[in-house]
């Protein structure tokens, strides 16, 4: 049984935010959504902000993702992201606010599609849309 299970690793600059045993795992990368499964080939990719989903004993899981990478091999599966959060860890009129608030920096932004700020909106966006598509998949 062993060998046709994933070590799924989650990494944060805070630390491990989660290790499991999953059958197996999808992934939002910034060329698309990409699974893994016992036996891989090894894969190295850029992850973007998404939900990944996991499978645990059969039964689907869910956790919102932020940015950063992926390595899958045979038997493991390690992301290192800029932030993780599972359903219950996401309070939705907090995040509206957060992505409402977002918004408004993008309107008021001079320089449109350019520059540092602007990607920094770009993120927080992305991070805000990713933890809300993670609470609507649920309900």
């Amino acid at each position: 049984m062993a060998d046709e299970l994933l070590t799924l690793e989650i990494a944060t600059p805070a630390g491990l935010a989660l290790e499991t045993q999953c059958e197996s795992v999808a992934a939002p990368s910034v060329a698309g959504e990409f699974g893994v499964f016992p036996g891989h080939l090894p894969l190295l990719a850029a992850l973007r902000s998404g939900i990944i989903k996991y499978s645990v004993g059969g039964a689907p899981r869910l956790a919102a993702v932020g940015p950063g990478f992926v390595e899958a091999g045979p038997d493991h599966v390690l992301l290192l992201t800029d932030a993780f959060a599972l359903p219950e860890d996401v309070d939705a009129d907090e995040v509206r606010e957060e992505l409402e608030a977002a918004e408004r920096r993008l309107d008021a932004l001079e320089t449109a599609y350019a520059g540092t700020e602007y990607e920094e909106i770009m993120r927080a966006i992305q991070w805000a849309e990713a933890r809300l598509s993670l609470l609507a998949h649920r309900d």
